[in-house]
């Protein structure tokens, strides 16, 4: 995203957040548990306990309320075609809608974590709870370590697909308690595709980042009871990024945007065209009220960036609907 508004305070944040968790704050240089994590899958696919996944409660929530207008259908339809791309994942809309299967490195991360199936990943949230409970700043970092995360799914190897498919590397993998500033735990994961790409193109990525409540935050599970605030960002190939801020305490609200990576919009020009309810746009903001069981639409094409017409700056939305009282996130 050429301006990347709701994805660099994340940035920001995560940064600010290492940077006052220098080793001289966390004691000993050992305690830093970060080691090479280098597991082979059977697949990296996902159709087993997809109610655990990142958007799972979304898609479910974007659910029309009965009797709504036939646009509703459509456009939660036309929003949930849109997540199931940038997220690779397939459902079958029901009624119930039923998450089939997902594929992303972000899902893939978090149920290898979620799941405990990595020891040094347990071993980072046992050491981050001590530090909770002593009330002194840690944190568990691949990149300090220069530690090599890398997952390999051996059935894409056999099958002959490309490196991408079959490699994901993790740069980051990190969990950070910082008691003396925002006395939150951020945990940060980013994923890089492998490969070779276009020269001028932008490869392939995902970032998320979490913030939790120290005093709920646990060594074991998913931790979403401690979960307050999530950002994070998708960019997939032709030059298309989806950037997602999730609040899970207070405001109770999901914000999606979807428009171009800064390649694709340089220069002013607008992302590129997709197909979304039955019009051609460019830009897409999409923001879930989930206490207020409403979904806002903001869509926009061929504007500048930069423009207040565009959608990101939108004052009003461009389409509204109600949604079905599915008991997510009240």
């Amino acid at each position: 995203m050429r301006r990347s508004r709701l994805f660099a305070a994340s940035t920001a944040v995560a940064a600010a957040l290492a940077g006052g968790c220098g080793m001289e704050d966390t004691g000993s240089n050992a305690l830093n548990p970060a080691t090479d994590v280098d597991p082979v899958f059977s697949s990296f696919t996902l159709t087993e306990q997809t109610d655990t996944t990142l958007f799972h409660d979304l898609l479910l929530a974007l659910e029309p309320a009965p009797y709504s207008e036939p646009e509703a259908d459509t456009l939660a339809e036309a929003i949930r075609d849109q997540l199931a791309l940038f997220l690779n994942l397939s459902y079958q809309p029901g009624p119930p809608l039923t998450l089939v299967s997902v594929r992303n490195p972000l899902d893939l991360m978090r149920r290898v974590i979620g799941e405990n199936e990595i020891e040094n990943f347990n071993e980072a949230r046992r050491y981050i709870s001590a530090r909770i409970d002593e009330g002194v700043a840690g944190e568990y970092s691949n990149t300090t370590n220069d530690a090599l995360v890398r997952f390999t799914d051996q059935g894409a190897i056999f099958e002959g697909r490309p490196i991408t498919d079959y490699e994901w590397r993790y740069p980051i993998v990190k969990w950070v308690y910082t008691p003396d500033t925002s006395n939150r735990v951020t945990r940060v994961l980013t994923w890089v595709a492998s490969g070779e790409f276009p020269e001028g193109s932008t490869r392939p990525s995902a970032t998320l980042g979490t913030q939790f409540d120290p005093s709920g935050f646990q060594a074991i599970g998913y931790n979403d009871g401690a979960r307050l605030h999530s950002e994070g960002s998708v960019v997939i190939e032709g030059e298309r990024e989806m950037a997602f801020v999730r609040d899970y305490d207070g405001e109770n609200t999901d914000a999606i945007t979807i428009d171009g990576t800064a390649a694709g919009t340089a220069e002013g020009t607008a992302g590129p065209d997709f197909e979304f309810g039955g019009q051609t746009v460019d830009c897409l903001k999409v923001v879930m009220h989930y206490g207020e069981k409403r979904v806002d639409l903001y869509t926009s094409r061929d504007v500048d960036p930069d423009d207040e017409a565009y959608c990101t700056a939108q004052d009003s939305p461009t389409a509204s609907y109600a949604t079905a009282d599915t008991g997510l996130r009240p």
